[in-house]
């Protein structure tokens, strides 16, 4: 009878007080069952973990290497050579991470998620880069880079990167476990109503 009765009072208050009773129907509790719902895009979800992660580690094993004195400042090469070679060790790590998350969350085509993580970042660098040292080439400029060095960077990649993130995707998604998530995810997913068009451009 009490209940019953606090119900009564809840849904009987005037409307200055309904937003105070109300709070706790807000936020959180009316989207939790939404939040945990997979992708439609696994795959790139997965990559864009996966490449992530390897630039987490990169950048924090660059740091401790240059803390500890290891780069000559008069050698201003060293830099960019320690990132190739971190970049293609490490690979290893973002084939791991991509291939364990899209294994766990129901992703089937997983050959497809390694090629996809290889070249996510790597493909449109070599565009970019390579459009720019081909400019650089033209007029002549020191910036460019040689033929050599070119197919160098190219056989790391290949003979390194590549082969270190299908060998991690491997490993990934062997020891992939089910995805437990913190709450349960409705059958139906919630209605988001559409944004106007000005909150597009920022």
């Amino acid at each position: 009878m009490r209940v019953l009765k606090s119900d009564f009072a809840r849904y009987n208050v005037v409307n200055d007080e309904e937003d105070s009773l109300d709070q706790d129907d807000n936020g959180w509790k009316v989207i939790h069952a939404d939040v945990f719902r997979l992708p439609t895009s696994k795959s790139l979800l997965s990559a864009m973990l996966g490449v992530g992660s390897q630039f987490l580690l990169i950048t924090g094993a660059i740091l401790l290497m240059a803390m500890s004195k290891m780069f000559n400042v008069h050698r201003h090469g060293s830099l960019n050579t320690a990132a190739v070679l971190m970049y293609a060790l490490t690979s290893f790590v973002a084939g791991y991470v991509s291939s364990n998350f899209y294994k766990k969350i129901g992703g089937e085509n997983w050959v497809w998620n390694i090629v996809l993580t290889s070249t996510l970042f790597s493909g449109p660098l070599f565009l970019v880069w390579s459009v720019e040292n081909s400019v650089a080439w033209y007029y002549a400029s020191t910036q460019a880079l040689p033929f050599t060095t070119v197919l160098i960077l190219m056989l790391i990649w290949i003979l390194v990167g590549f082969p270190l993130n299908v060998l991690g995707g491997i490993f990934g998604k062997n020891y992939a476990t089910s995805f437990n998530a913190p709450c349960r995810t409705k059958n139906i997913s919630r209605e988001i109503p559409p944004a106007p068009w000005y909150e597009f451009i920022t």
